[in-house]
């Protein structure tokens, strides 16, 4: 489709533009066009980590109480078009054209940035399409972010920790200040992870400025872990407003289901009691792509995880004892404004081979070079640099046939799982990836 391909390189023509913060251009152009983010109940959820299982599981809720449910999440694994969902449907070619047409001449003038675009690409989409509810997930930070022009039913951060420290600050308040900026005026919101100290002071601070009713989802609501089995977590969810038991989540790690229990809180604060039905099926359906999404490729598995700074890839590690695995490689491609060396640390700590990648997607000013790579190598014995995804798969898979590891664990960005989906023939390029549906343990 020749128009869909003009309108996908016009939005991509964009991404030399870099990253800019702030509202205006958004809020100029919805106020011109009659404010499409007014046509839609929305949820907003900030955080540094968590963000994207959170939105989903929120986007499942909705969908599994009857609800039309629009849900705008970033960056995407292989195609755009993975950002902007309806019911767990990627927008169409057709409506993305459509959509870029109706925003593209006033992106173009006031030279808009990629992610500002797509951001208002969905609201439209959802104000056309007429969602009752979308579940807007914030790209960075939160105070400045393209995101923050809608007034929500209810802001959520998921947690906070040190990422983007060049734009957001360089403590956790600075941090936590940002991302508290989603707070409104009598807007109520709702906090997972408060720690340390100085993170729940200051998004307390902020809600008093604000006027904003602030909640703690460790006050509010508990969680029991029964069992982990087969890629699956099975867990119990308790508030004031009932008891849900039995729930299976198809990820395994203690943070995920922190995630999912802070949507099921969120939907609560909104909506009132969750029919459990609905609850069983949307936790189901809960687990975003690429997150310890295990796969096997020419007889080897591999499992994806899109942990992209220190905080997550330590969740990560924490999280594989899970999965039954007991010897690792890795396949690790990270961004060098990132704290990269810290998280191959964290890699290095469950397996002493891997390979450390080029990213052929990634921004080029964002992406690491062989040289970097070599001088920080130099100490880490057992890490070799591949200068592709593809090569890295191809020595990691050799490590597994010869009996040195059991699986391949890919991480360290969202350009890398994208990449490495792809060069494994479990994805297409230009084709929206989709995580295959798998039926829960018999026991749940």
């Amino acid at each position: 489709m020749s128009e869909y391909r003009t309108a996908l390189s016009a939005l991509q023509a964009l991404e030399t533009f870099g990253m800019r913060l702030g509202l205006e251009n958004v809020a100029d152009y919805c106020a011109a066009a009659g404010y499409p983010e007014r046509a839609w109940p929305a949820l907003h959820v900030a955080g540094t980590n968590g963000k994207g299982t959170t939105a989903a599981c929120l986007a499942a809720l909705a969908r599994h109480h009857g609800l039309r449910a629009g849900l705008y999440t970033s960056p995407n694994l292989v195609d755009f078009r993975e950002r902007i969902r309806i019911d767990g449907e990627s927008i169409s070619k057709p409506g993305f054209v459509a959509m870029w047409n109706r925003v593209g001449s006033f992106v173009q003038e006031r030279s808009m940035t990629f992610f500002e675009a797509g951001t208002l690409m969905a609201m439209e989409w959802f104000a056309e399409r007429r969602v009752d509810v979308a579940v807007l997930e914030v790209g960075l930070g939160g105070r400045l972010d393209a995101t923050n022009v809608v007034r929500p039913e209810l802001a959520i951060v998921t947690n906070i920790a040190l990422d983007h420290e060049r734009h957001l600050g360089s403590g956790l308040a600075a941090i936590a200040r940002e991302k508290a900026g989603i707070f409104k005026p009598g807007v109520p919101a709702l906090v997972g992870e408060a720690e340390p100290p100085v993170v729940r002071d200051t998004l307390a601070a902020v809600a008093r400025e604000r006027g904003s009713p602030i909640g703690w989802l460790r006050e509010e609501a508990s969680w029991d872990i029964r069992s982990t089995e087969a890629g699956w977590t099975i867990f119990d969810y308790d508030s004031d407003l009932g008891r849900l038991e039995g729930l299976a989540l198809p990820l395994v790690g203690e943070h995920f289901v922190a995630d999912v229990a802070l949507a099921l809180r969120a939907w609560e604060r909104w909506r009132g009691a969750i029919d459990p039905g609905a609850a069983r099926s949307a936790v189901a359906a809960a687990a975003p792509p690429g997150r310890m999404e295990l796969r096997a490729a020419g007889g080897v598995p591999f499992l994806f995880d899109v942990a992209h700074n220190p905080a997550a890839i330590n969740r990560l590690v924490a999280a594989l004892p899970g999965t039954g695995v007991e010897r690792w490689t890795f396949v690790a491609g990270m961004l060098a404004d990132k704290r990269w060396e810290e998280m191959l640390d964290a890699l290095r700590r469950i397996s002493p081979r891997g390979r450390l990648c080029g990213l052929a997607t990634a921004n080029p000013g964002r992406r690491l070079s062989a040289r970097d790579a070599d001088t920080a190598l130099a100490g880490r014995p057992g890490v070799a640099w591949s200068e592709s995804v593809g090569k890295g798969l191809a020595a990691a898979r050799e490590d597994v046939e010869a009996g040195l590891a059991e699986a391949v664990l890919v991480t360290g960005s969202f350009h890398t799982v994208g990449e490495a989906l792809v060069a494994l023939g479990l994805a297409t390029e230009g084709e929206p990836y989709e995580r295959a549906a798998a039926a829960p343990p018999v026991a749940a």
